[in-house]
């Protein structure tokens, strides 16, 4: 429920009363910290990588990302 005026939502709370905030409240704060648990796990690097290491290894990973994205350009100029 999008509510983008806050006189519509103390009108909805009004209605409604305070369980459907709270309930939304809950399921986003569950989902937070779902996310953060899975981003150490699909990260792969692991907690033992130092901050210059893992901004070394992202600054790397970057680079390769644009020479793929120009050769990809390249090769769609070429057609």
């Amino acid at each position: 429920m999008s509510l983008p005026y806050p006189h519509d939502r103390a009108r909805a709370r009004q209605e409604d009363g305070e369980q459907p905030f709270k309930d939304a409240r809950e399921a986003l704060n569950e989902s937070e910290s779902d996310l953060q648990r899975q981003a150490p796990a699909d990260d792969g690097a692991g907690d033992s990588e130092s901050e210059d290491q893992r901004h070394a290894r992202q600054e790397a990973e970057a680079s390769k990302r644009l020479v793929d994205i120009g050769e990809d350009v390249a090769a769609k100029e070429s057609r």
